[in-house]
């Protein structure tokens, strides 16, 4: 998605519906838990509060349940997604009002990436619209063009360098003024180095910590991983032997006939002779 995170959480959670605290189905801890990774919570809350729907009408005891459920998911923090008096519910009959019950949260992580909450489509045969979130992962910023320093036209830059001149310095100088002609100064002279090198930009997938010497050290990886498994193979008490010969503890080479598999045949003259009776 474009961001440093690999997990993604989506929790859908149901209330049971009844006005007493202590018969909740889940305690607002366990709704909204401190995590790292982006984390999204979806909930059929069956209360009403006001900041989801301003004009609701609801009972003290109502108001300080579901304030319990908010205060626990603005402390993590989470943030709610629902647009305010975009209703969530539409009862069948035609004595209730519609509600806001079905809430959408988002950790700190998460928020930064959500694009829209919106109800655009029908109900399904619920009273109850469907929700849909759109996630929108960040831009994806280039990296800014540096200087190709390898492709520097040096003989123009040597001529550049002979009639670049500086500005004298300052009569009575102070901190500030020698400050003023050095950042002057300097500007000058990149200016003049930076006109005359091509400017490249990294595409946006190199890695920034990328080097040339990485190649090299690969290679010179993987020459001793294969050093370190052919001696693994060719061990002979204790002693790796390289190939065919190997250095001692004094420094002499020893060279050791790799063991081959010597197939035993039976002689000759154990063959019955040709022409003889016992030839089938």
């Amino acid at each position: 998605m474009g961001t440093p995170h690999r997990s993604l959480r989506v929790t859908s959670v149901y209330l049971l519906r009844t006005h007493h605290s202590h018969y909740r189905s889940l305690l607002p801890e366990q709704i909204v838990p401190f995590l790292s990774y982006p984390h999204r919570v979806l909930v059929d809350f069956n209360l009403q509060h006001p900041l989801a729907d301003p004009c609701c009408s609801l009972c003290e005891r109502e108001f300080i349940i579901s304030t319990r459920y908010f205060n626990a998911a603005f402390d993590v923090p989470y943030h709610l997604l629902n647009t305010s008096r975009v209703y969530t519910r539409f009862p069948f009959d035609t004595i209730s009002r519609p509600s806001v019950l079905d809430l959408a949260f988002a950790n700190t992580a998460l928020s930064p990436l959500v694009s829209s909450w919106d109800t655009p489509l029908p109900s399904t045969g619920s009273d109850h619209v469907p929700c849909v979130i759109t996630l929108k992962p960040p831009a994806i910023m280039l990296p800014p063009p540096t200087p190709h320093w390898v492709l520097l036209d040096l003989d123009a830059v040597g001529k550049a360098l002979d009639t670049f001149t500086t500005l004298p310095c300052p009569a009575r100088p102070t901190p500030s003024s020698v400050s003023r002609w050095f950042d002057i100064s300097s500007t000058g002279l990149t200016s003049l180095l930076t006109s005359h090198a091509p400017s490249k930009r990294p595409c946006p997938g190199s890695k920034p910590w990328w080097s040339p010497l990485l190649s090299s050290l690969r290679s010179e990886y993987h020459k001793f991983a294969r050093i370190s498994r052919l001696a693994q193979e060719n061990t002979l008490v204790g002693l790796p032997i390289l190939g065919h010969s190997a250095l001692s503890l004094d420094g002499q080479e020893i060279r050791v006939r790799p063991p081959t598999t010597e197939v035993h045949r039976p002689s000759r003259g154990l063959r019955p002779a040709r022409g003889s009776g016992n030839t089938p």
